[in-house]
């Protein structure tokens, strides 16, 4: 009974929003979490229609707007053709969610846009690099949030990955590197390879999610996101995106993108071997916290440090 009357309630809400604007309906997972009402507020202002699931709407901090709707996430049996932004911090509810979303039996020709856009994480793939690789790429690999990996996070982000890309919706999985509120905006830098190391401002993150549901050329690919702060952002991403290979084709060796990325990390240094969890760069560079040595056991205040990390 009660799904009944949430699946009534969904399209009443479907109706509600088409009467009052013709746009698309997008709905956000994560909608309350730091990037998700981000994009909440991105989607309003570019006049979408957007359903917003939580699991406590009646405590959702998100302002009123009329073309904004608070649902639980019972309310996603998506019976409406819609896109979703997938924000949340746990990906239990992902497969339900894809569920809902009509299959391309082989990627589509010409490409359409993507139907769902994962928010994901850099470093998804790295605990599980061989010796040989993590040893050649230790920059990438030797870093905090690969040693410690909380709650085994990049595994768990690793294998949603790969169940929304075995459903055959189109999709882009975006893969920020990490983000950081007082990091100043800027360009969005695109890679592949799963080697970059940096920081991404949120607001920036929030726009490409946004913005990839309108791009063909996201559709299908996997591609990780840090901000080069400086340099104005593009206009349309349509460009950088169109560069990066899809899903199961060949692409550039990791170690060539590995060599660019490396020269865009933060610091004077550029160095993420040199830096302990909950550490800056800056810190390092000035001395005020020591230099971690390279291949170091993490220490006790990096357990400490991980083991405060809430993971669903």
């Amino acid at each position: 009974f009660f799904f009944l009357v949430v699946m009534l309630l969904f399209l009443l809400v479907i109706i509600a929003l088409s009467a009052n604007n013709s746009s698309a309906l997008v709905v956000v997972s994560g909608a309350t979490g730091r990037v998700g009402k981000l994009v909440v507020d991105r989607l309003l202002q570019n006049d979408e229609n957007v359903v917003a699931l939580s699991r406590d709407p009646a405590s959702a901090e998100l302002p009123p707007h009329p073309n904004l709707t608070i649902l639980p996430y019972e309310a996603s049996s998506l019976t409406h053709p819609c896109q979703l932004i997938h924000c949340a911090d746990s990906d239990a509810e992902l497969p339900e969610l894809t569920a809902t979303f009509p299959r391309n039996r082989l990627f589509s020709r010409p490409l359409t846009v993507p139907s769902i856009v994962m928010l994901s994480s850099a470093a998804v793939t790295r605990p599980s690099w061989s010796a040989s690789k993590a040893s050649r790429l230790a920059g990438a690999h030797d870093i905090p949030i690969v040693r410690l990996n909380p709650g085994g996070i990049l595994g768990k982000k690793v294998a949603a990955e790969a169940a929304l890309r075995r459903s055959r919706v189109p999709y882009a999985i975006v893969r920020p590197v990490g983000l950081k509120d007082s990091w100043p905006g800027g360009r969005p830098v695109f890679s592949q390879g799963d080697v970059a190391v940096g920081r991404t401002n949120p607001g920036d993150l929030a726009k490409v999610l946004v913005d990839a549901l309108k791009e063909p050329h996201a559709t299908y690919k996997t591609f990780e996101m840090m901000t080069l702060t400086g340099y104005q952002a593009p206009r349309s991403l349509s460009r950088p995106l169109a560069a990066l290979s899809r899903d199961g084709r060949r692409r550039r060796k990791a170690d060539e993108g590995y060599a660019i990325l490396q020269q865009l990390l933060p610091g004077e240094e550029q160095d993420a071997t040199k830096l302990e969890m909950g550490r800056s760069y800056e810190a390092v560079d000035s001395g005020v916290v020591k230099a971690r040595e390279p291949l170091a056991e993490p220490t006790e205040r990096e357990k400490a440090v991980a083991k405060s990390v809430e993971v669903d």
